[in-house]
C-alpha cells in the first residue's frame, strides 16, 4: 500500500523473513556457528535459546537441505508423543500413508524412524532434526521422542543424525529436570535482540534493499525503535513497517521520534 509512495519495490520489513533475506546479527553468527559445530562433529543434542521474536525459527531454516538430508523442521511442539513421532516418521519416510501411521504403535513408529535414520545413512546422508518452541514439549514428549531418538544417535553407530531444540530461556531449567537429556547437551547458543549499532544497520539495510532511501526513518527514530523494541527483530519489524503505513497516510517526508512513540503505545502490548 505504502511502497508507491516511499519509492520501494517492496515492503523492507516482513514478519516471515526468508533465509536469503535475514539479518545476521553477531548473536546469530555466534550462534549458528556453535550449533554447526556441534551437528557436523556429531557431539550430540544442540540447544538454541532465545526471547520469542529473536529468531530462533529462522535460524533453523537457515540450515540447507543439501547439507543436511533430510532436513525434518518440526513445529508442532504441542501434540502428544505418539502423535509427534508420527510427524517425524513421515519427514523421515514421505511415502508412509496417513492410514499407515495413524495405525502404528509407538514401538512401530520408532523402529520406522530408526530405519530411516539407518537407510539415509547408508546412503552417505546426516539426518537433521530440528524441534521448534521445544520449551514447550510436555514430559512424556520429553520422555518419549527425544529421549529415544538420543538413545537412538548414541548407541547405533549405523545411525547418523543431529538432533537441535530450539526455545525460550525456560527450556534450558526443564531440560535440567530430565538428567538423561541434559546430560547429553553438548553445545547451547543463545541469540538476543539487536544492539543498537545492529538496529540502525538493519533498518538502513533493509530500507536501501527495497529501493528507498536509507535515510527515511531518522536516526532519533531508530534509537527510539531500539528503546521500545529492546532489538527484538520481530517487534522491530511491526513496528517499522506501520511506521511507514503512517507516514504515507500523513505523506510524511521521513519518519521522526513522534511517529514511533504513537505507533508504539498502540501495538507494543500487542507484541510485548
Amino acid at each position: 500500500m505504502y511502497e508507491a509512495y516511499w519509492n520501494l519495490s517492496e515492503k523492507p520489513f516482513l514478519q516471515r523473513i526468508c533465509p536469503e533475506r535475514q539479518y545476521r546479527s553477531q548473536s546469530q553468527q555466534a550462534a549458528s556457528l556453535r550449533l554447526k559445530y556441534c551437528i557436523d562433529n556429531g557431539l550430540g543434542l544442540g540447544l538454541l535459546i532465545g526471547q520469542a521474536g529473536t529468531g530462533k525459527s529462522s535460524l533453523l531454516r537457515s540450515f540447507c537441505p543439501k547439507d543436511y538430508h533430510p532436513l525434518v523442521h518440526v513445529v508442532f511442539s504441542l501434540l502428544e508423543a505418539s502423535e509427534l513421532l508420527r510427524v517425524i516418521a513421515s519427514e523421515l519416510k514421505a511415502e508412509l500413508s496417513p492410514a499407515t501411521l495413524s495405525a502404528m504403535t509407538t514401538d512401530a513408529l520408532l523402529q520406522s524412524i530408526r530405519n530411516s535414520l539407518r537407510q539415509n545413512t547408508q546412503t552417505g546422508h546426516h539426518t537433521l532434526i530440528c524441534i521448534d518452541d521445544a520449551h514447550q514439549l510436555g514430559d512424556q514428549v520429553l520422555t518419549n521422542v527425544v529421549q529415544p531418538l538420543m538413545n537412538m544417535s548414541d548407541i547405533d553407530d549405523k545411525i547418523d543424525m543431529s538432533l537441535l531444540l530450539a526455545g525460550q530461556p525456560i527450556l534450558s531449567s526443564r531440560l535440567r529436570k530430565h538428567s538423561q537429556i541434559s546430560d547429553r547437551i553438548a553445545v547451547t547458543a543463545a541469540v538476543q535482540g539487536f544492539t543498537l549499532t545492529e538496529t540502525t544497520d538493519y533498518i538502513r539495510k533493509s530500507v536501501a534493499a527495497a529501493g528507498g532511501d536509507p535515510k527515511i526513518f531518522t536516526d532519533e527514530a531508530i534509537a527510539r525503535l531500539f528503546e521500545v523494541t529492546g532489538g527484538n527483530p520481530r517487534r522491530l519489524n511491526r513496528l517499522a513497517d506501520m511506521a511507514l503505513l503512517v507516514g504515507y497516510a500523513d505523506q510524511l517526508r521521513h519518519i521522526s521520534e513522534a511517529e514511533v512513540d504513537a505507533i508504539s503505545h498502540e501495538l507494543m502490548p500487542a507484541a510485548a
